[in-house]
């Protein structure tokens, strides 16, 4: 039986979620046996329904620098052999007391950017792993100065029948969307260079004369409110529609019409993936993250960026072409199949963890699904 501790800190929402709940329900029961901590409190609240309950290691005077000790006697307790820490802070806090295998999973191309530091320390201190949920990730980690060898792509699960099970239920409807308004969503997290602002003002402003859409803004945060003081300022109907954290968002991803993707740099693409299981149509600014997935007039609809301007005009002129976004999603759902398997992403996690419990390299016998299909 192999003893697998997973560790969150305050950089946890739904794309870990997810990542947990699938590798604790689908690896064999009989060799895995799973505890779940975390060095933020409020993580538990964020993280929503889990399979397991979360302990809180609370960390000395509060600062996750200083959790280590507690991260120690949380593995103590379990008799943990590996660690699988869903973000950087978690994993320093790991490593700063153990040498046990770490593995690093990471999302947002921009973490891999910013840590580059901290990831080397991790990488030089003991037998790691970063799994990168998309080649820009593990591209911008190379580019920081970490071995190849440690960093490995394991593509997003995707639950297609928890997308065919919302769409066919009143979920819509709960979010008192009628059913001939477009359902227009944005990724979460919201973030001020994530382009959510920009992509409600486009919206926002259709509205104001047909008020035939609705933007979906989820989650709680400082840049969800000031979207909101800036649709408090438009005058006319509101587009606006906030969920806060009651809603899981993958559920909103199954019944919106469409995945608005506008930032200005490189971001997670967890949400580009569900939108193309659940057929829904991406309109997306070209960075290299969304063009990893997404070819324009293929799967997607890309448009690109210029520094400065607007990208309203554009974002409209894109939202009135109904035939290319249909054909577009209908190719997106077919390659979805291939890439994100729930299935797949699971059986790469225990080999993973199988090699750095066998002291081989991380990356033996993985091979990235998006090259595969």
């Amino acid at each position: 039986m192999t003893h697998v501790g997973h560790l969150f800190d305050a950089s946890a929402g739904w794309e870990q979620r997810i990542g947990v709940n699938q590798l604790l329900d689908r690896l064999p029961k009989d060799r895995y046996e799973h505890r779940l901590a975390t060095v933020d409190p409020k993580t538990r609240s964020r993280l929503g329904s889990l399979l397991q309950s979360v302990e809180v290691v609370r960390p000395v005077l509060g600062l996750t620098a200083l959790a280590g000790p507690a991260v120690k006697r949380f593995a103590a307790d379990g008799a943990t052999e590996l660690i699988h820490a869903w973000g950087v802070r978690a994993a320093v806090a790991a490593r700063t007391v153990m040498d046990r295998p770490l593995v690093l999973e990471l999302f947002d191309p921009c973490i891999a950017v910013h840590e580059i530091k901290r990831i080397r320390t991790l990488a030089a201190s003991g037998p790691f792993a970063a799994v990168c949920s998309c080649e820009i990730v593990r591209r911008r980690l190379l580019e920081g100065g970490l071995a190849p060898h440690l960093a490995v792509v394991i593509r997003p699960g995707v639950d297609f029948g928890l997308i065919n099970q919302t769409q066919r239920s009143p979920f819509r409807e709960q979010l008192g969307v009628n059913g001939d308004r477009l359902l227009a969503l944005v990724p979460h997290p919201v973030t001020r260079t994530g382009g959510q602002a920009e992509a409600y003002w486009a919206l926002s402003l259709r509205n104001s004369i047909r008020n035939d859409v609705r933007v979906i803004v989820p989650g709680h945060n400082q840049e969800v409110q000031r979207i909101e003081r800036l649709a408090a300022n438009i005058p006319g109907p509101s587009a606006l529609v906030t969920t806060g954290h009651r809603y899981p968002f993958e559920q909103l991803v199954a019944v919106s019409d469409v995945l608005l993707v506008t930032p200005r740099g490189d971001l997670s693409t967890t949400s580009i993936a569900w939108a193309m299981a659940a057929g829904v149509p991406v309109v997306a600014a070209a960075v290299y993250s969304v063009a990893e997935l997404i070819s324009s007039r293929v799967n997607g609809l890309l448009f690109k960026q210029t520094p400065d301007r607007s990208m309203s005009a554009t974002i409209l002129r894109l939202l009135e072409d109904r035939p290319a976004q249909s054909k577009a999603a209908e190719t997106a759902r077919g390659q979805a199949y291939e890439v994100f398997g729930i299935r797949r992403y699971v059986e790469q996690h225990m080999r993973l963890y199988e090699n750095l419990l066998a002291g081989a390299e991380p990356g033996e016998g993985l091979i990235d699904s998006a090259i595969v299909a």
